[in-house]
């Protein structure tokens, strides 16, 4: 009760009223005849007949406001978005009452061929609209099915905004195919009709959800319902329906099982409220299976709505989300009615009943996830391939350790096994006899690499401790996998293009949800900066759509066309910049939209679109690994079709039916084709630079950039010849255009060729001689744009003009001084307001830049002739004054040339300013003449002057963004300071203040001080950043952490890296320890996902944090791999691993939202499971990137047991028993010895040189060098061991002698492990070349030794040299300024 007020003596209350709610029954009023007894009058007479038909009466009206409870600031807020949302939906109903009016198109090969791109873009984003659509409709059931007070309504509201506003850019869609396809069975007005029935339908859902309806909850399901047919039956018209009936058969029949499974559990829920004896628990039971029978009937609901677009991964979401709910609420029924009853048969029936429903439910969604994951098998070569794939990478991440390795080996045989048999059964049952021998071949081919790789495991498995063994087995293992490769290559090359094609679908979905959703935000958005920065970003990523969805259709529809998976792989990775951009301007835009429902759907969209970008980088590169590197054939392919549609177009101007398309206009064909040219030109060139150098991948790079500018200049072309009103001008663009194509596919041919001949000098010749014809193709294809042809003839006019200052003698005068003076003063006003004509033309159209170059060249003409008559009265000047006629002819072509450049192509760098840097070149030099000839008054030349200075910059006044100089921004900041004098103190304070803080580099002595505040600022946000991770991800928010490891993957490809401070080993040091870091850590949430699940968010930051180090280490450590096949495989690895780390990331966060969801447990330990096996290929990757540096660490171990052995043997010299086992003198030995050590002093020089060269020679110098020293030593061990134990102290120094040469040994080991990679002058080189002169002074103090042991008369001085050697090495150490005083002492 509310009570309105309150007084002394009365108080009034308003009290709720509630309406009695009940149904209309049928039945009789009427009452049997009753017989009295008789009465005076005689006895009474009854009637018998029929009442009339019952007649009902329905009311229906608002009910009355007062009588309802307050809505809440949330619900008020959703009524907001609903009614916004109810108007954009009549808007679309009326919008799809008309079909688009399109111009009349042509019917050239180009026109056919946009007319289809349109046909399938437009469909693609219609798709992608109603998956949005049904998605946010199941999300709109889901999230308003518990009690009003529990409704988070910002959700719903961000829902209905994603439904509205997919609806309204689904309607413009909808009107343009429909006017697209072909209506004569009228498939374009069902298209229509349907689209409407899906409007009206999203209508009456917005009705059913208003907070102040109070509708049913039925009547939200059957709306839901509505959507989800209308969607299905739109699709279908549109020939866009799911192919797979089959499937959706079997989803609503799992459906439709786990509602039965529910409606048995109720039954026997309701059998323990029955004997509950607790009235409170009575009601929780009772309450709990009325819950669980109502998101029953929200799984059937959100199922028929989604089914229809159960492709979308945000619709299997969806009703993923929806079985999850009918899990809880079974779970929450089983918990009621434990608590309610002991009753054992019970509740044992309940538990049945309840496994009965969680067996039904894990059926539909595992149904979902198949679907989800795989879909229907590519081929029967997958999961051997994949076994085989993962097994050797197993095998090569196992090295040392024997037993594993051969535990792999094992399954990798099996596996090659299935794979060969396979083969060998498709090749019985093959009919063409070719291809049967192709797979028996290559089934031969692995099944010989399988008997090597069976033989290297038998050999591993006899010697473990053989390294020799294991690095036989791990290439073996590498040959298998190589075989595998080439057996199943087309079936993994499937596998990894159909994957691509997934990918780029959802990437393009997500993109034009996100376009959407940032139009809806528009509205909202105060701030104009990031709206604009987010609006361009959006054009940019849009029309970036239309290549990717006509790339991704055709290879769907060419399944085996190497040209269309090449065209999809180049555009999915020309969509990933603008991709990216746009994820990083909505992110930016978010905070700054009011509207908390559209900020909201906008965050949402910029997520989801980061994680399909993701994985589109991924899947683009591992298709380009497969498909190979054929641009070249592919760019050279595109050329030719280039040339057939150009020809096309030219028979449909001699038969004039040549048409613009849609949007095409003279003046945007032209600056496109003028902007294109220049890019054609720097792509041919870089092709051939490229073929020159011999370099196959950029030569590729170059060749596909190259036919992607080409396919841009031949539509532009064809634009400006279909809208050219002249036949003859359109015929002689479209041939210039042709001529450059034919030029162009032979500049590709002959670039091939330069590869495949490389060094050949008439190859290189014939290139250049092609690249000189495409380049003059082009210069005339430019010149046939409207407009060139008269800047041209103005130029020719200007040069002809000029040849009259070539005579020597110059003609008579004709006029006085005074008449030639006022004629050369009237012609240069002329002229110079002709520049300033030309300059505002050059911004216009290409007629007007037209009329303009020939009234300057008109007007040049008149003052040339002025110029030249006023030389003939100034017989002292005259040579100055023809040298600047000849200036002011130089500065008007130039003029002109600018002009011309800047029609052409209006966004040109720098062509603005160099065409107001030409303009002021005319009007100075034209000042400088007049100065020279003109005797006026005091002041009256300098007041001519400016004027003419003034009227050619007039023009820059009306264009104020174009820069006039090349001062820099604070140069104009003092410039401003010293013509303002206006400026209020406290300005001239922020100015001076950013002057000095923002960039100014003299002001040295505040960098340090910026910079320390920087680093704070850095840290200070990182902190934040942390904490706001962990922060979200304590309520299962891990949006940020997805979105941090996507951009640290992303700046794995960003450009070039920076420049490395430190060596690989430096990089792959840090590596290591932070993979192993992200192991650790999830080897921990695999065990908190079971016992403390709380704990998973701030594991997860952890490894958000670990992966963002590790990809900036991973990006520095590709720079310096050697050689770069390396870096691409460590930056490959680390970007799989992100992959892999985002999935389990996400799943920790939904484990956090439902602690107790078993399958939110499992997903988590395997995607954790998966990260594990990710590291391990990283590490190996990182590995195989020191080969050098692991082979000097694995030497320095061997020479470190060599050491050890030495001194055992000296400890049994020393002892006297070091006897000889059969009669041998140290002759025997002595050439060994010295032959050895002198192979030591050779692999010494080897050790030096590989530390500055690449790691597989420091490999091998390593390997040489370990190998020697062990031959060495036994050598002079068999030597001492000769001698005798008579000699124990000869046996003892020989010993020493070659144990110095091995302590020397493993230090240079050492040293050129740390140098290996350091430039010349870095400190640890010098160190390298220290210890190089230690060891070759042992070895020389080892045959000087040798030398010695036959002489006794040398063996002491011998012995005493020996120590002195072995001080002084240790003093150079030690103290190495004092060891040269100790010698001198000495």
């Amino acid at each position: 009760m509310l009570e309105e007020s309150v007084s002394p003596k009365k108080s009034t209350i308003l009290q709720q009223q509630f309406n009695r709610v009940g149904r209309v029954e049928h039945g009789s009023v009427a009452l049997p005849g009753i017989i009295r007894s008789g009465s005076i009058a005689g006895p009474d007479t009854f009637n018998v007949g029929t009442m009339p038909s019952a007649q009902q009466q329905i009311t229906t009206g608002q009910m009355h406001r007062g009588h309802m409870p307050p809505l809440s600031l949330a619900q008020q807020a959703l009524m907001g978005t609903i009614n916004s949302s109810m108007q954009a939906v009549q808007q679309a109903q009326a919008d799809l009452g008309y079909v688009d009016n399109l111009p009349p198109l042509g019917h050239d090969l180009a026109s056919r061929v946009w007319v289809q791109n349109k046909v399938d873009e437009s469909k693609h984003e219609i798709h992608s609209q109603v998956d949005a659509i049904t998605a946010g409709t199941a999300s709109v059931v889901n999230l308003t099915a518990g009690e009003p007070t529990e409704t988070d309504y910002t959700a719903v509201g961000c829902a209905i905004t994603t439904i509205s506003s997919n609806l309204t850019e689904m309607s413009k869609g909808v009107k343009l195919l429909a006017a697209l396809m072909d209506d004569e069975v009228g498939s374009g007005h069902k298209l229509m009709g349907a689209a409407r029935m899906l409007a009206g339908a999203v209508s009456d859902l917005l009705r059913s959800v208003e907070p102040a309806a109070a509708e049913p909850r039925q009547t939200v399901l059957t709306a839901a319902g509505s959507i989800g047919q209308a969607s299905g039956d739109m699709l279908r018209h549109m020939g866009e329906g799911e192919t797979d009936e089959k499937f959706q058969d079997t989803l609503m029949n799992l459906a439709k099982a786990v509602a039965n499974a529910a409606a048995m559990l109720v039954l026997k829920a309701k059998n323990v409220a029955q004997v509950a004896e607790d009235t409170i628990l009575q009601n929780r039971v009772i309450a709990a299976a009325t819950q669980c029978a109502l998101s029953t009937s929200q799984l059937v609901a959100c199922t028929k709505v989604v089914s229809p677009t159960i492709s979308s991964p945000v619709c299997q979401e969806q009703l993923v989300e929806a079985g999850k709910l009918v899990d809880r609420s079974v779970e929450t029924c089983v918990k009621a009615c434990r608590s309610a009853s002991d009753d054992s048969e019970l509740l044992k029936q309940v538990g049945a009943a309840a496994g009965v429903v969680s067996q039904a439910l894990s059926d539909l969604l595992q149904h979902v996830r198949h679907y989800a994951s795989c879909g229907e098998p590519i081929g029967r070569y997958d999961q051997a391939t994949d076994t085989i794939m993962n097994v050797t990478e197993n095998i090569f991440t196992s090295m040392g350790d024997a037993g594993e390795m051969v535990r792999q080996a094992r399954v990798l045989a099996q596996a090659t096994s299935d794979l060969v048999n396979a083969m060998r059964s498709d090749a019985e049952a093959e009919v063409d006899v070719d291809n049967s021998k192709k797979l028996l071949a290559a089934a031969k081919l692995l099944a010989d690499a399988t008997a090597r790789m069976v033989e290297a495991a038998k050999g591993a498995a006899a010697y473990p401790e053989n390294e020799d063994q294991q690095q036989r087995l791990r290439e073996a293992a590498e040959g298998l996998r190589v075989a595998t490769n080439a057996a199943a290559q087309n079936a993994i090359k499937k596998k990894l293009v159909n994957r691509l094609e997934i990918a780029a679908k959802q990437a393009a979905a997500a993109a034009t949800q996100t376009i959407a959703a940032a139009q809806n935000a528009a509205a909202s958005n105060k701030n104009t900066a990031s709206h604009q920065q987010l609006v361009h970003s959006c054009k940019a990523v849009a029309d970036s759509i239309p290549q990717l969805v006509q790339g991704m259709r055709s290879s769907q529809a060419q399944p085996e066309e190497l040209g269309a998976q090449l065209a999809l792989i180049m555009a999915s990775q020309s969509f990933l910049q603008p991709g990216s951009k746009m994820v990083t301007s909505a992110k930016s835009a978010v905070p700054t939209v009011a509207d908390q429902a559209a900020g909201m759907q906008l965050g949402q969209c910029a997520k989801n679109l980061a994680t399909c970008l993701a994985e589109l980088r991924t899947a683009t590169l591992k298709a380009h690994e497969a498909c190979g590197p054929l641009e070249i054939d592919s760019a050279l392919k595109t050329v030719q079709t280039l040339k057939s549609e150009l020809q096309d177009a030219k028979m449909s101007v001699i038969d004039s039916q040549l048409k613009p398309l849609p949007g095409e206009t003279l003046e945007k064909c032209a600056q496109d084709l003028g902007s294109t040219s220049k890019a054609v030109g720097s792509s041919m060139a870089q092709l051939l630079t490229c073929a020159a150098q011999g370099n196959e991948h950029y030569t590729g790079v170059a060749a596909r950039e190259t036919a992607q500018a080409l396919r841009t200049l031949a539509q532009a072309a064809r634009g400006v010849a279909a809208s050219t009103k002249e036949p003859q001008a359109a015929a002689a663009m479209l041939d210039s255009a042709q001529f450059v194509m034919e030029g162009s596919a032979m500049l590709i041919h002959e670039a091939h060729q330069a590869l495949v001949h490389p060094g050949d000098a008439e190859s290189q010749q014939r290139l250049a001689q092609v690249a000189k014809a495409v380049s003059h193709s082009l210069n005339n294809c430019v010149n046939c744009l409207p407009g060139q042809k008269d800047v041209d003839m103005a130029l020719r006019s200007i040069g002809e003009a000029s040849k009259k200052l070539l005579v020597d003698i110059l003609p008579p005068c004709s006029k006085t001084f005074q008449e030639a003076q006022s004629d050369l003063n009237h012609t240069a006003a002329e002229l110079n307001h002709s520049a300033g004509e030309v300059v505002h033309s050059s911004r216009g159209t290409s007629s007007q830049l037209a009329a303009a170059s020939g009234k300057f060249s008109q007007d040049f003409d008149e003052f040339l002739d002025a110029g030249i008559e006023m030389a003939g009265h100034t017989q002292d000047d005259q040579i100055q004054v023809i040298g600047n006629l000849k200036n002011i002819s130089m500065a008007s072509s130039k003029l002109l040339l600018a002009a011309k450049s800047l029609s052409v192509d209006p966004g040109a760098a720098n062509a603005k300013n160099l065409l107001a840097v030409a303009a002021r070149a005319v009007t100075e030099s034209i000042n400088q003449l007049i100065t020279l000839c003109t005797q006026q008054a005091a002041g009256q030349k300098e007041c001519d002057n400016a004027l003419r200075e003034l009227e050619a910059v007039r023009g820059l006044l009306d264009n104020p963004n174009e820069p006039v100089s090349e001062l820099s921004y604070f140069d104009c900041i003092e410039s401003v300071m010293e013509n303002s004098k206006t400026l209020s103190e406290s300005a001239l304070q922020m100015l001076y203040a950013a002057k000095e803080g923002g960039g100014n580099p003299k002001a040295s002595h505040t960098h340090d001080a910026i910079s320390e505040a920087a680093q704070l600022m850095k840290e200070a946000v990182d902190d934040i950043m942390v904490t706001l991770n962990e922060a979200a991800s304590e309520g299962g928010m891990v949006g940020g952490m997805v979105e941090s490891i996507a951009e640290a993957m992303g700046r794995l490809d960003e450009g070039t890296p920076p420049e490395p401070k430190g060596s690989f080993v430096d990089y792959q040091t840090t590596m290591v320890k932070f993979s192993k870091a992200i192991a650790i850590t999830a080897q921990e949430m695999m065990t908190k996902s079971v016992t403390c699940p709380e704990e998973l968010g701030g594991l997860a930051s952890q490894v958000t944090v670990d992966y963002g180090q590790l990809a900036h280490q991973g990006r520095l450590a590709a720079a310096t791999a050697e050689p770069e096949e390396v870096g691409f495989q460590i930056k490959t690895r680390v970007q799989e691993l992100g992959h892999g780390c985002i999935y389990m990331v996400q799943k920790a966060g939904a484990l956090q939202l439902s602690p107790t969801d078993s399958f939110s447990k499992r997903e988590l330990i395997e995607c954790a499971r998966a990260v594990t096996e990710k590291v391990s290929l990283v590490l190996s990757a990182l590995q195989a990137g020191n080969k050098g540096t692991q082979a000097c660490i694995t030497a320095a171990s061997a020479v470190s047991g060599i050491i050890a052995d030495l001194d055992t043997t000296i400890m049994f010299a020393s002892a006297g028993t070091l006897s000889p086992e059969n009669e041998e003198s140290f002759a025997d030995h002595r050439e060994s010895i010295l032959k050895t050590a002198k192979a030591l002093v050779e692999d010494t020089k080897l050790l030096v040189a590989g530390a500055a060269s690449s790691q597989e020679k420091l490999a091998q110098a390593a390997q040489s060098s370990a190998k020697t020293i062990t031959q060495l030593t036994e050598v002079v061990k068999m030597g001492a061991t000769s001698m005798g134990s008579e000699n124990p102290e000869t046996q003892v120094v020989l010993i020493n002698a070659v144990r110095d040469v091995a302590k020397a040994l493993a230090e240079l080991i050492s040293a050129t492990k740390c140098a290996a990679g350091k430039p010349a002058d870095d400190p640890s080189m010098y160190q390298l070349k220290s210890a190089a002169k230690v060891m070759v002074t042992n070895v020389t103090s080892l045959l000087k030794t040798v030398k010695a042991v036959e002489d006794e008369a040398t063996r002491g001085t011998r012995a005493l040299e020996a120590t002195i050697e072995c001080i002084k090495q240790e003093l150079t150490v030690r103290a190495p300024h004092r060891s040269n005083l100790f010698f001198m002492v000495f």
